[in-house]
């Protein structure tokens, strides 16, 4: 994926020139970004060569931080 694209890629109904021929409808990774930013997690995109990888990472939880809420 080219790196220009990768930010356009968690857009609701986006779907990329090379990915037009399987079947889809471009909200998986917009769905991951929803739920990633209601935790507050970091998605970083690489090239793995073909297809593309997708690291998330979810902020470690305090147990202090559970017990105020």
């Amino acid at each position: 994926m080219p790196e220009a694209e990768q930010d356009t890629v968690f857009k609701p109904f986006t779907r990329l020139s090379q990915s037009r021929t399987t079947p889809g409808n471009g909200l998986g990774l917009a769905l991951v970004k929803a739920v990633g930013d209601a935790h507050h997690a970091s998605i970083s995109l690489a090239d793995a060569g073909p297809g593309l990888r997708i690291q998330i990472r979810f902020p470690r939880l305090i147990p202090e931080r559970l017990s105020k809420s």
